[in-house]
């Protein structure tokens, strides 16, 4: 009886999981043990998180990492996750469907070929944690300082305010100005390592948002220090080169004295 690619691949990875194996080791692997014609083993078929058309998308496997590098995960894990699809034409992915712990969401056509409209709060979650963890691996083990990965901490920030205010992230980087829209409010967040000095806020964009979530990064904690009216903190700010810097022991003071 011959094996379906699918049973194949369970045979191939057996007791190897949570391992990080690439294409041609697979590949190789299946060529030799049953003859399979190499062109026929295309790993990403198998994957939680990528789609591709033509297929059915009810065997997975593999979580993909990059078109080098899979994660074998094995039958029926509790995956939770966005699923990714990169079109015929396209050079760029679109979110198309999501698990939600093992349950698969697919979501409707929007205008915009397939994008997802809003990150759930399931997957804003995961993303914190693996960010989170990212940046305890680049502090702790390649000993960098938080001062280093402002683009890092900077994306933690945003993802600690979509969770503290139930708000959805913005689609592109600096999309207007704003990066969370919460309850119709458009908000800008800024995310320091630093313990005293200022904290920087385009002039040319103050307009386009109306709430700051400001958050500290200190001694391994994320503490939001500010987080209203955008308006609250003119009093505190001084003008230099188009830009509002605000103190941010002053702005801590007027949180104390609210």
């Amino acid at each position: 009886m011959t094996l379906t690619i699918y049973e194949q691949l369970k045979e191939a990875m057996r007791g190897k999981t949570n391992n990080i194996i690439t294409p041609s080791e697979v590949k190789t692997y299946l060529t030799r043990k049953f003859r399979t014609n190499p062109g026929s083993i295309i790993l990403s078929d198998y994957c939680y998180n990528r789609y591709n058309n033509g297929i059915s998308f009810d065997n997975h496997l593999f979580e993909y990492i990059n078109r080098n590098s899979y994660k074998y995960l094995g039958e029926n894990y509790p995956y939770t996750g966005l699923i990714f699809h990169k079109p015929k034409g396209q050079d760029t992915e679109v979110v198309v469907r999501e698990w939600k712990n093992a349950e698969k969401i697919i979501y409707e056509k929007t205008p915009d070929n397939n994008l997802i409209e809003n990150i759930s709060k399931e997957q804003i979650l995961k993303l914190y944690e693996d960010y989170s963890q990212i940046l305890n691996h680049e502090m702790n083990l390649l000993n960098c300082k938080p001062t280093e990965l402002r683009h890092l901490i900077g994306r933690i920030g945003e993802f600690i305010c979509a969770i503290h205010t139930d708000g959805s992230l913005s689609r592109e980087t600096n999309q207007h100005g704003f990066d969370v829209i919460s309850k119709g409010r458009k908000i800008s967040v800024k995310t320091t390592a630093q313990t005293a000095g200022f904290i920087t806020i385009n002039q040319n964009t103050f307009a386009s948002f109306d709430d700051l979530f400001i958050v500290q990064y200190i001694n391994d904690e994320f503490k939001i220090i500010y987080y209203g009216p955008k308006e609250e903190i003119l009093s505190i700010s001084r003008n230099y080169e188009n830009k509002y810097e605000v103190d941010i022991k002053r702005l801590k003071a007027i949180v104390k004295n609210k």
